[in-house]
């Protein structure tokens, strides 16, 4: 862990021990999945963002931004405990051709190099289109994440776990992050990723109620085969908001993000499900598995 980082989690753990003495139950809770885009940054401030996310006492929050440079005035704006990841998306249609984009893992080395980043990703693909997990570009940025020992964040869609584990296998030694538990997969498809790759954690922001869908019953309590996953495999999961609003049918590609509107919204969805975890579970998911993570 880096001077600052280690410097951080001792202090927000000495304020913690004190502010617990004014409340009875006070857990922790680290955002492992949040962006700020440019078109978040059309309708909403760095330091807007930032208070919205100490306002629902995130001590932590891992941050990916297109273009990747937002992330860094993020941390300007709030401080050691926003966690920069590297996109590989430099520019605001970079989604479209990060993989051909040679200078994509100069900037990546530039910036791990220095210290400015954390981690790796968000990266996207999915199964029958381009780009291919094996294109020079990622397979480049992967050994850049295990030169450096952070997370890459890696998004899957696909009909089942296959594709993923392709992807977990080949870069056996970098830490991963499956971004929305592979979004529409299931429980068994979830084992079979956590049995057959030990470098991977499993993300389950996004799988909320208004979009990807399928984890919690209508009380908002995480259904029994997820529940069951969950206590099996504690120190593999990770949760967070993914305050990204216009993939869903009430906004148009052409407007800005009012993600960052929903953000009580999406932070309230987890801290249910997690509520109903045994304390220690709960607290591992929340916070301690994010933190093993850019250990």
């Amino acid at each position: 862990m880096s001077g600052r980082l280690h410097y951080f989690f001792s202090s927000f753990f000495l304020c913690l021990c004190i502010n617990s003495a004014n409340a009875d139950t006070l857990m922790p809770f680290a955002d492992a999945h949040i962006h700020y885009n440019w078109d978040h940054a059309e309708i909403i401030s760095v330091q807007a963002v930032v208070e919205k996310l100490k306002k629902e006492k995130v001590g932590l929050t891992l941050v990916s931004s297109t273009p990747s440079h937002l992330a860094l005035e993020l941390r300007q704006a709030g401080g050691d405990w926003v966690i920069p990841f590297f996109s590989p998306y430099i520019h605001e249609l970079g989604k479209r051709d990060w993989y051909l984009d040679k200078s994509v893992v100069k900037k990546a080395a530039e910036g791990l190099d220095q210290g400015l980043y954390f981690g790796v990703g968000e990266i996207h693909f999915m199964a029958g289109f381009l780009p291919r997990p094996d294109n020079v570009v990622f397979l480049q940025l992967m050994d850049l994440a295990r030169q450096h020992n952070v997370p890459a964040l890696i998004h899957v869609d696909a009909a089942d776990e296959s594709y993923f584990l392709g992807i977990c296998k080949a870069h056996s030694a970098v830490k991963m992050i499956f971004a929305h538990a592979g979004g529409n997969l299931k429980p068994h498809h979830i084992r079979s990723v956590l049995e057959q790759c030990p470098n991977v954690w499993v993300d389950f922001a996004a799988r909320d109620d208004w979009r990807y869908g399928g984890l919690t019953d209508g009380k908002g309590i995480l259904l029994p085969a997820w529940k069951r996953l969950v206590l099996d495999f504690s120190g593999r999961f990770i949760t967070g908001t993914d305050p990204v609003w216009q993939v869903t049918r009430t906004q148009s590609w052409d407007e800005p993000d009012d993600g960052w509107d929903h953000y009580k919204q999406l932070h309230q969805y987890h801290q249910t499900w997690l509520a109903d975890l045994p304390d220690e579970v709960h607290k591992k998911i929340a916070w301690d598995n994010v933190r093993q993570l850019i250990n």
